[in-house]
């Protein structure tokens, strides 16, 4: 019998190896990843842009009124502060809210400090809030027995919002609901801003106090005008 000589079948032809489904899935993770990194992107953009708007940053003076050098407030007393009755005085202005959990301490807290200063004791400190709808008189009379503020020269006042936020531009500084710039405007004798100083920090305080102490030193208007009247009659 002849012996059966027929090639054996050919092998199947090598396949390439399969994937695995965590291999396959790569790409799909890497596009997914990107997408959350721009969602996330665009969500940080967003926070820096409602940031902005409520520091006031993107609201135009038109937008809110001509600015106002002359004002009347309502102190916590319930008596009214009228920013014309400070000629010949130094006075500083500073924007808070009593809810404030963060700078808004650390400004008191450098102006409680500047406030007990015997050198400074001619000196009036006028915080105005920027939460009106929370800080009524009574609220900030409890603000401001909390930092023992001497009701003559610690005054705590309140308006309107829009009323108020035209008293900031008038400071050269921009203000909004709960959204204040931390600047501190102090105002000379005269009744001109002399300065906006960052009163959160030390170091600038250090540069507040100078200030201060200059303008203190410095003769108020009718001072200045019977001297220079005096001056022209003996010449």
């Amino acid at each position: 019998m002849k012996e059966n000589t027929a090639p054996n079948p050919p092998h199947d032809p090598p396949t390439a190896p399969i994937e695995s489904p965590t291999g396959s899935a790569v790409p799909y993770f890497l596009a997914f990843a990107v997408f959350l990194a721009m969602l996330y992107g665009g969500f940080k953009w967003w926070q820096v842009r409602q940031y902005e708007l409520e520091r006031g940053q993107a609201i135009s003076a038109t937008a809110l009124g001509p600015p106002l050098t002359e004002f009347e407030l309502t102190e916590r007393s319930g008596a009214p502060f009228r920013s014309a009755e400070m000629r010949g005085r130094v006075w500083v202005a500073a924007y808070f809210f009593t809810t404030c959990p963060g700078s808004c301490i650390r400004l008191n807290e450098n102006i409680q400090f500047m406030h007990n200063l015997p050198e400074l004791k001619d000196v009036t400190w006028v915080n105005i809030t920027c939460d009106p709808d929370t800080d009524t008189l009574e609220a900030l009379r409890d603000y401001a027995d909390r930092w023992q503020a001497d009701p003559e020269r610690w005054l705590f006042c309140r308006a309107q919002l829009d009323y108020t936020e035209r008293v900031a531009l008038g400071m050269n500084l921009f203000l909004s609901y709960k959204g204040h710039q931390d600047r501190v405007v102090v105002i000379d004798k005269a009744g001109k801003i002399r300065g906006l100083i960052d009163a959160t920090s030390k170091h600038e305080c250090q540069r507040l106090h100078t200030m201060l102490l200059k303008c203190l030193e410095e003769k108020p208007p009718h001072e200045l005008a019977a001297t220079a009247t005096a001056e022209k009659k003996s010449s």
